[in-house]
């Protein structure tokens, strides 16, 4: 009895998915993992003195407001210790960037490893460019409070 495999399956069972660099993505993810393995470590170590005792924003310094990345490394800080609503008070692309990791994460090996989970057309894409908007959208938003109403959140 033949087999009957549908269009989004390759010849070994497993599904393909809609966007050929979901598996380019998968493997930054791998190694991006990693890497994070090794910043938490790090964060975990020496968090206070990276926090208390950096150079601070060379952006901030000159012009007196914050650049896009201003409050990462707190936020990054606060998210390793559990703390995830400061880490978004403090740049909330942290916690984005955590989330929309760990939903590819799983939802692509969901879809290599399974024949009825996960969503082979994952919008990677869409995912990346609502990222820079949450980016650029806090940096417009918080230069907005501190040039009008001199409010600073960092």
């Amino acid at each position: 009895m033949e087999e009957v495999r549908s269009e989004n399956e390759t010849v070994t069972g497993r599904r393909k998915f809609k966007d050929p660099l979901t598996d380019t993505w998968f493997i930054w993810g791998i190694v991006s993992g990693i890497a994070g393995l090794a910043a938490i470590v790090i964060f975990i170590i020496y968090g206070d003195r990276i926090i208390s005792g950096g150079p601070g924003c060379m952006f901030n310094r000159v012009t007196g407001l914050y650049c896009p990345g201003c409050g990462g490394t707190r936020a990054f800080y606060y998210a390793v210790h559990l703390h995830f609503f400061k880490s978004i008070l403090c740049h909330p692309i942290v916690m984005y960037a955590l989330a929309a990791y760990f939903i590819f994460m799983i939802n692509t090996l969901l879809v290599k490893f399974t024949r009825r989970f996960g969503f082979e057309g994952y919008p990677v894409t869409s995912t990346i460019v609502a990222g820079v908007v949450v980016l650029l959208g806090q940096w417009v938003i918080r230069n907005i409070l501190i040039l009008f109403w001199g409010i600073t959140f960092l």
